[in-house]
């Protein structure tokens, strides 16, 4: 099984979910003293990286979990993020954008918490690749993007820098207000617009996602892209 790291700020609130843990067979560190070195912006801790996991309990608030997982998301870890309540699926696809995993019951089922913890969300070691920094700053035409991401790219693009609402964004792109369905269908194209631009050489955390208020590019896109003139023309048409 997997090594798991569980940050707490109250150890004695862990030792019921620890045993569940401890059921599967995972080892577990209980740890309230590491949050302040896992929340150091230069943190680079070799006792992090043992672990394949790492839990974040009900005890932490959601501020804090919020910071804990923008430093921690440098390590390629999966984190999960444990509640007592159940999370309304729209913020839940906030919380995975910003980089949790997944949500966990904080009195789970053995079932219920072991197919959480499955295979497929234990870091594959060997599998991160680091791809070639780009030192040229190239035009969006060069990107090979579907209409859709073209459209979402300029649009946000198009704020330099600042955040714009999902409702402002699903209004653009489909001149329709918010709806359960459009905000689905935004995620979507948002994770896959990150992905498509991190794998032609887009450095960063490429687009943030501001927790309640909604989206923008990172500031490092904008050293690296740039939108030519029939560009700029087409998206204020």
């Amino acid at each position: 099984m997997s090594q798991i790291l569980l940050l707490t700020n109250n150890p004695m609130n862990e030792p019921a979910f620890e045993k569940r843990l401890r059921q599967l067979g995972h080892e577990v560190f209980i740890s309230k003293e590491l949050i302040d070195l896992c929340l150091l912006e230069d943190a680079n801790n070799e006792f992090i990286k043992m672990f394949h996991q790492i839990i974040l309990s009900e005890t932490l608030a959601n501020a804090e979990v919020k910071e804990l997982v923008r430093t921690l998301s440098a390590y390629s870890i999966p984190i999960f993020r444990k509640s007592d309540e159940r999370v309304p699926e729209a913020e839940l696809e906030e919380w995975k954008e910003l980089g949790v995993t997944e949500w966990i019951e904080s009195r789970p089922s053995i079932e219920s918490l072991r197919e959480k913890l499955s295979c497929n969300n234990v870091r594959k070691e060997g599998k991160i690749v680091f791809l070639p920094k780009s030192e040229e700053k190239r035009p969006l035409s060069a990107l090979t993007l579907s209409g859709g991401e073209l459209k979402l790219f300029r649009i946000l693009y198009e704020q330099e820098k600042q955040t714009i609402s999902r409702e402002e964004i699903c209004l653009r792109m489909w001149n329709r207000q918010k709806s359960n369905s459009s905000m689905s269908q935004l995620s979507v194209m948002v994770k896959h617009l990150k992905d498509k631009l991190a794998s032609q050489h887009i450095q960063g955390p490429i687009i943030e996602t501001c927790w309640g208020r909604g989206y923008r590019l990172h500031e490092t896109v904008y050293e690296q892209v740039y939108l030519d003139a029939d560009e700029l023309k087409y998206g204020n048409e």
